[in-house]
């Protein structure tokens, strides 16, 4: 989770009245209060939300408890990853947008819920709902782009020999990325806030250092020193089982988080000199992400609304189980302005899309490049 760097500052055109982001935001606005939703989270919701965290509480009972083999104990942990990780799409993702609760503090409590699993939401909060939300797929603003130089995820990067192997690598860095965020990305982030006095940072209040600190220390606690202590198989055992936990978690997580930007037909553009990009910041939305998996409930329950990129980026505030009732409207309207709507069919035609993007992306002279024009002034 590499923080870009940049001193242009980025901005679009401006919305005219009768503009696409002022209908749509009228036609959802009289949907919603039509069909009585609000915009956080109903009690179906909290429901969901409570499953999610009982299921986690029940595995790692079993997981601490039960007579497991070895191997039987590593895959136990490892499948555990994968609940965790679609715990945090539906919970802490949500709160840390705002879309979950009416009061702030009450996000922020619940947004807690991922840094349990170890890294530190606190940074991720801005360089996501920020950095990202804000400049999708503009290289050097958009955080999600800069996470290491050995993966190529944007054609204004700059190409290396090693980004032809990447389509085979990538899923090796996608897993260890949550280990690197959790023991080192955090701490550089603390050392270049307080020992460079880097600015570029935001400087976490006393309260959110201090959480900082007790759920790295309980992460530990929790998920290596008391399975260790209670299933004794051995530390070697247990640190295997806990790496494969991390890495099932860092796997799911990035894979669908990639799978709404790095994929054919998005465009990746650019501003001019000045930083203006000559689009207004909902039609770049729409020219810079792209749904999956519609029509799947199994997609959509599991990974709490982010198969519905589109209509998140546009509402980033409207909790994630409304996004599939809005998604009509998003469409139409899109169409209506004669804009793009782009969409995988289902989750494996979009993991399939990404990886032929990182492909192109690696190799973009050996085959056409359908991952969307390159227009330098932004425009759709």
């Amino acid at each position: 989770m590499k923080k870009t760097t940049t001193s242009v500052k980025v901005s679009f055109e401006k919305e005219s009245a009768c503009d696409f982001y002022n209908t749509l935001k009228e036609r959802v606005h009289h949907f919603l209060n039509s069909n009585n939703l609000g915009p956080k989270a109903s009690l179906k919701g909290h429901t969901k939300s409570l499953f999610c965290v009982g299921l986690c509480v029940l595995l790692y009972t079993i997981l601490v408890t039960a007579p497991f083999s070895k191997n039987l104990f590593i895959l136990f942990f490892a499948g555990f990853g994968f609940v965790a990780a679609v715990s945090v799409m539906n919970i802490a993702h949500d709160a840390l947008h705002g879309s979950y609760a009416a009061k702030s503090k009450v996000n922020r409590a619940i947004g807690f819920f991922g840094d349990i699993f170890g890294p530190s939401t606190f940074f991720w909060r801005k360089e996501h709902t920020v950095d990202h939300h804000i400049f999708t797929n503009i290289a050097d603003h958009d955080a999600d782009l800069g996470t290491t130089t050995l993966l190529r995820l944007c054609p204004n990067q700059k190409l290396k020999k090693i980004h032809r192997f990447q389509v085979f690598y990538a899923p090796l860095l996608y897993s260890i990325n949550l280990i690197h965020w959790i023991f080192v990305s955090d701490y550089k982030r603390l050392y270049r806030i307080y020992a460079l006095k880097n600015k570029k940072y935001p400087v976490p209040s006393f309260f959110e250092l201090a959480m900082l600190g007790f759920f790295k220390t309980f992460h530990v606690i929790c998920f290596l020193y008391i399975p260790y202590k209670l299933q004794n198989f051995g530390f070697g055992t247990h640190l295997l089982a806990y790496l494969s936990f991390l890495s099932v978690l860092g796997l799911s997580l990035t894979t669908i988080f990639q799978l709404a930007h790095i994929v054919e037909n998005v465009t990746f553009p650019l501003p001019n000199q000045d930083g203006k990009i000559f689009n207004t910041f909902a039609k770049h939305q729409l020219a810079t992400t792209s749904n999956f998996g519609k029509k799947s409930r199994l997609v959509r329950f599991l990974f709490g609304g982010l198969s519905f990129q589109i209509e998140h980026h546009l509402f980033p505030h409207l909790y994630h189980g409304y996004l599939h009732l809005i998604s009509p409207i998003v469409q139409k309207t899109a169409e209506e302005f004669d804009l793009p709507y782009f969409h995988q069919e289902t989750i494996w035609k979009a993991i399939a899309s990404h990886f032929k993007t990182l492909y192109r992306l690696g190799n973009p002279l050996k085959k056409p490049n359908s991952i969307g024009p390159l227009d330098l002034k932004g425009t759709v």
